[in-house]
Order: C-alpha cells, then structure tokens, then sequence
C-alpha cells in the first residue's frame, strides 16, 4: 500500500502510519517547509520506519510535478488545513489529494473541532486561533470534498481526553503544538493558570474516489 500523508510536520503521523502499512507499504510525506527535517528522520529512525517514509518538500497545493495522478491507494492529513496560510487553498488542497489518489482509494483527514466543551478546550483553541491558525467549519470541509468529485463523504466526531496542567500548558511542546511565550502569557496566561489546556475534539473526514 502507497500512502500520501500531507503535512507531515515533525513526522509523528508518518511514523504511525509507516507501522501500519508494513514492510511492502510506503508512505510519501508532503511538508512545505524543512524546518522538521532533522526531527521527521529521527522520529522515523526512532520507530524503526525510516526505509519506509519518503519526505518530499513541497506545497501540497501544486504537487503535480513530484506526484503523479492515480499514485497513491490513500492520502491522509493531521491537522493541515488550520495551517494554510489562505483559506482558499483548502479547495486545492483537497482536489489535489483527489487527483493524487487511485480509483476507489479513500481520501481521510483529521483536524480539531473549534467548538469547546470546557474552560481548558477554549484556552487551547484560543492558542491557535490568535496565532492565525485556520478553523474550518465540517460543512466548508465536506463541500470542498464533494467539489472535488470525490464519493461517500463522511464526517464523525472522535472525542479526546488530552489534558495539559498549568505546568505543562507553560512550556514548549512542539510535539504536542503548546507553546509558551510573553504574548501567550499576555493573552492566555490567567487562563491557563486556572485551568490549563485541553485538546478538544478531532474532527474526521473520509471520501472515496469514484
């Protein structure tokens, strides 16, 4: 099985994914940006994947010159679009990951809810929101799926229970994309004292190729 991850960041999702396709499986690793280089090829070193992980450093919404149409049996992405640095590169993200996949494969993405149930889930959303992530609502995800021609949309809720303590939520965990520093502490420093941070829950979309 040939996989795409796209936004593979530090490589954690890679590495799980690489564990699951086995040693006759591969995953293709799509980042923008080489600041996770030497932290993706240690991750995979580290988890014993590294014959089974190719990075490849370019902007997901172009990749038709490093990867062929009908390539891969699936695409799959953590957390991408709240990075985008323009909300209409979702659409070309997504027929991107369409054009990539084979027929019948399944394009499969996961990113944070934006609705909080909690003090600590609002706290961790505020983080990312005031740092200029994108959140997008389900309905722009799954319009953007089905525009891109892709089948059998679904969409489901996956409930979490990752908590960061007042001390945890004040350093910095790039693993875990909690940071700490005088504006958050400005913005977000009382309310992470009283109540720390929480991940809220993950969002999950899947569509197939007609």
């Amino acid at each position: 099985m040939t996989v795409v991850d796209m936004g593979c960041g530090q490589g954690g999702f890679t590495a799980s994914i690489a564990k699951t396709v086995g040693a006759k499986g591969h995953v293709i690793a799509i980042d923008d940006s080489d600041e996770y280089v030497e932290e993706f090829t240690a991750r995979l070193e580290r988890y014993g994947v590294k014959k089974r992980g190719t990075l490849v450093l370019k902007d997901a919404t172009n990749l038709k010159s490093v990867v062929s149409d009908e390539f891969a049996d699936m695409i799959v992405s953590y957390r991408l679009l709240e990075e985008l640095r323009h909300p209409y590169h979702l659409a070309k993200i997504i027929k991107e990951m369409a054009r990539i996949v084979k027929k019948d494969g399944r394009v499969c993405l996961t990113e944070l809810s934006a609705t909080a149930r909690n003090k600590a889930e609002e706290t961790y959303i505020r983080l990312h929101k005031e740092s200029g992530d994108c959140f997008f609502s389900p309905d722009e995800i799954v319009e953007a799926m089905k525009n891109a021609d892709l089948a059998r949309v679904r969409k489901r809720i996956v409930n979490t229970d990752i908590w960061f303590s007042p001390g945890l939520a004040k350093q910095d965990l790039g693993f875990a994309q909690v940071w700490f520093d005088e504006r958050v502490e400005k913005s977000l420093g009382s309310l992470i004292e009283k109540h720390g941070m929480k991940y809220p829950a993950l969002q999950t979309f899947s569509g197939t190729k007609p």
